[in-house]
């Protein structure tokens, strides 16, 4: 009897055996994962070495943007899995917006998967190095910065000379005048294609003006009390009066007695001896006929003093503006 109860006893201890060595293989072979998801933390054993498997057998699932890091050797029992959420970014760039789902990183990184490449002088906000975050968004300026010339006319100006070779009161253009151009080179950025600031680097002239020069008749005739007398110089002259009335000296610079008709003039303008004519330039007085015979310390350049008997006279004139003709 004995004998039979040894035999049944064997089989049974294989059994016992057999699953003893199973599971102990088994439990050999479990990974122990730490899984973190946003700031919650997941502890789960699984026999794979794939993060992903284990995650799943968290019961997290990820996105299609999501992301997982791992750190640790899973083949070797231990591993701690990152889950990195995914989140929009709204960029805006080259006169668009449009969203990237993202899990982070830098500035710089976000553009390049969103095809975006930066210029030397663009500028990005924040800035391209920073670390962007969920909630941050990202916009780009496009910057181009070139030098551009303006051109600008320099206007001429007009030169007017008397000549005796033309009748008085004619004029002809003898250098045509020519206008001047001057060129500012200035340094302009602009920003998404619009002007942002404008710098002069200098201005250069690339053409000088050229005066115009104009001939103005000094010659001709006049009429006076019905008679025409030819001239051959008009000048437009201030008129003083002056007398000998009350003084002992009675005689001009010529050594002519001083009187109606003997006038002062500066020399240099008027010979001595020319005949005159004078009159008002508005045409409201007339003085008459002359001769230049007398000078005068005040008397200079187009400058006229002309004689009259009283002081009273001289007073009346006053200071006035003359044509004078010099006769031939």
């Amino acid at each position: 009897m004995e004998t039979k109860k040894k035999s049944r006893l064997i089989p049974m201890c294989s059994m016992f055996l057999a699953s003893s060595l199973l599971m102990g293989g088994m439990m050999m072979g479990t990974k122990r994962v730490v899984i973190y998801d946003e700031g919650e933390r997941h502890v789960v054993y699984t026999l794979s070495g794939d993060p992903q498997r284990a995650v799943a057998a968290a019961g997290i699932e990820l996105g299609a943007d999501d992301e997982i890091t791992c750190s640790g050797d899973l083949s070797q029992g231990f591993g701690v899995v990152q889950v990195e959420r995914a989140f929009p970014v709204l960029i805006t760039a080259d006169g668009r917006t449009h969203m990237l789902q993202t899990t982070g990183g830098t500035v710089q990184s976000i553009l390049a998967d969103a095809g975006i490449t930066l210029g030397e002088q663009d500028l990005v906000y924040p800035a391209s190095e920073e670390e962007l975050t969920q909630g941050g968004d990202i916009t780009v300026r496009r910057v181009e910065v070139r030098n551009e010339e303006v051109r600008e006319s320099i206007p001429y100006t007009t030169q007017t000379v008397e000549t005796d070779a033309l009748p008085y009161g004619e004029s002809r253009v003898v250098q045509q005048g020519q206008a001047g151009e001057k060129v500012t080179t200035f340094r302009v950025e602009y920003r998404d294609g619009a002007e942002y600031s404008r710098t002069s680097l200098g201005t250069e002239i690339a053409r000088q003006p050229v005066t115009e020069v104009i001939e103005t008749g000094t010659g001709g005739m006049v009429q006076y009390n019905g008679q025409n007398y030819t001239y051959s110089k008009v000048y437009q002259m201030k008129a003083t009066a002056y007398t000998t009335e009350g003084k002992t000296w009675k005689k001009t610079a010529s050594g002519t007695i001083a009187r109606v008709g003997a006038v002062a003039v500066d020399k240099n303008v008027i010979p001595l001896g020319s005949r005159l004519l004078i009159r008002g330039s508005d045409g409201s007085w007339m003085y008459g006929l002359a001769v230049a015979e007398d000078t005068g310390g005040a008397v200079k350049g187009n400058k006229i003093d002309l004689y009259f008997n009283t002081y009273r006279e001289c007073i009346n004139f006053g200071v006035r503006t003359a044509t004078v003709y010099v006769l031939d």
